[in-house]
């Protein structure tokens, strides 16, 4: 394979920067949340109609055969065969991180994108641009399917993708996500999570004139939850629990007969361990409505696997992303990231720009030691087909995440820089299977070794 980067990869680039940044800025200028993604599925499609692709679809990811169903997924190909590369993007923003692009704390109401989905928007689809433009110039033959997925951040728009059979056909999938470090291709434990509400119903009194008839379901949320924090100390390494009180009572003077406490169980040890944490969480649960006289009902919202990582796929990733130039930033940006930095850290900006924001890429290791303690959606198509999720760049070194900092970064030049850079290193890699598509073999036979399940869609809703 050539060392460089592909020239007509590079050219497409070149030509069309301030236009996917635009595309970027748009998205981020309307943050959408969970499956009600219809602006940024509308504007990504019109981006790549634009650029030259006929074959697009706006789908409802949940209801993906109902034409009158709202979209909010984009589906667009190109070519024919073999191999099947599909690019995927992510389009919903998190509730409320809405955040103006200014490097303080400078909020604006209502959602933002503290995860960078609006760069992975952008990013996905002038990645699927740029490499059907250098199949046409090569005359390269296989299937480009570019994917717009929703619904990350409440973890099933890929799920729901997977149901429709999106990446049942697919040789590799490939995306790309910011964050606070280099940019990273190793593989690593993740893990699978369990999203649950716990509701709680008791009977309501007067808390001061007859609190002995009302049996409180705010008492049992919090015995549930100090049970649970005294659970932690005996579940297994790479297992965490958290929560928040969804419901709690409408007035300090009645005894409130409904509660809630929503959790996340998550686990290195794959859906097994979740579930496990889970089960001995509904356990908890039952004493607390015991012991406060209640009842309670457990909703399971989603479950999500753990990401499985190929690692012959993400080491040849790896080899094409360093054909890349390097990521720069103008003087004029690298002072945004430092009174950015300031405002985050609440500390001065290290004087060596390279410790302020990540513009590298991280040498590469079969296994990074330590647990990725986030979960994500895209281990659906881990399941299914050999997938790369690459991370980093994007987001100020060692900056928080879900964040209004992030925000910001995803709003300028910080973000909009790594988020082409970083899916430009997915087209270049995804240009040298093309081009050797034979690679596709040792991904597959990794795949086939690990034997993974089949996945349960049950609990989508």
């Amino acid at each position: 394979m050539a060392e460089t980067m592909n020239k007509w990869i590079a050219e497409w680039y070149e030509q069309n920067d301030a236009d996917i940044k635009k595309l970027m800025r748009d998205v981020w200028e309307h943050p959408e949340l969970g499956l009600e993604t219809p602006y940024a599925a509308k504007v990504c499609a019109q981006f790549v109609k634009e650029h030259g692709f006929d074959r697009v679809e706006l789908r409802c990811a949940e209801d993906y055969n109902n034409p009158e169903a709202r979209p909010n997924a984009v589906i667009a190909e190109y070519g024919s065969g073999r191999p099947v590369i599909g690019i995927i993007g992510e389009l919903d923003a998190l509730p409320g991180l809405g955040q103006n692009d200014t490097p303080y704390r400078d909020p604006k109401d209502g959602p933002g994108h503290g995860c960078g989905h609006c760069i992975m928007a952008g990013g996905s689809a002038a990645a699927a641009c740029a490499l059907k433009y250098a199949m046409e110039k090569d005359q390269l033959k296989g299937t480009l399917r570019f994917i717009e997925a929703p619904a990350e951040e409440i973890g099933v728009g890929k799920g729901w993708l997977a149901k429709d059979g999106l990446f049942d056909d697919m040789d590799v999938a490939l995306m790309w996500h910011p964050g606070s470090c280099e940019l990273d291709y190793d593989p690593r434990d993740s893990v699978a999570i369990y999203d649950v509400e716990f509701r709680f119903y008791g009977k309501t009194a007067h808390a001061a004139g007859q609190p002995w008839n009302g049996r409180s379901a705010l008492d049992a949320v919090q015995l549930m939850n100090m049970g649970c924090e005294f659970m932690r100390e005996h579940v297994k390494p790479g297992s965490y629990i958290h929560y928040c009180i969804t419901a709690g009572g409408l007035a300090p003077n009645v005894v409130p007969d409904y509660a809630a406490v929503r959790y996340f169980f998550r686990s290195k040890s794959g859906m097994e361990g979740a579930k496990e944490i889970y089960d001995r969480a509904c356990k908890v649960a039952d004493g607390a409505a015991m012991m406060t006289e209640t009842t309670v009902e457990k909703h399971i919202n989603m479950t999500m696997p753990d990401l499985i990582y190929n690692i012959p796929l993400c080491r040849f990733l790896y080899q094409s992303a360093l054909k890349l130039p390097d990521l720069e930033y103008t003087p004029e940006e690298q002072q945004f990231a430092r009174d950015l930095y300031k405002s985050v850290m609440e500390k001065d900006a290290p004087e060596d720009f390279d410790k302020v924001m990540p513009m590298h890429i991280s040498e590469f290791h079969d296994h990074k030691d330590g647990v990725k303690s986030s979960a994500t959606d895209a281990s659906y198509m881990s399941y299914i087909c050999p997938t790369m999720h690459s991370s980093g760049m994007g987001n100020l070194l060692g900056g928080p995440g879900h964040h209004w900092g992030m925000t910001c970064c995803a709003g300028t030049a910080l973000g909009q820089k790594a988020g082409i850079f970083g899916y430009m290193a997915l087209v270049q890699g995804a240009y040298d299977i093309f081009t050797h598509p034979e690679v596709t073999e040792e991904f597959w036979e990794y795949q086939r070794s690990l034997n993974l399940p089949k996945l349960d869609y049950s609990v989508l809703k």
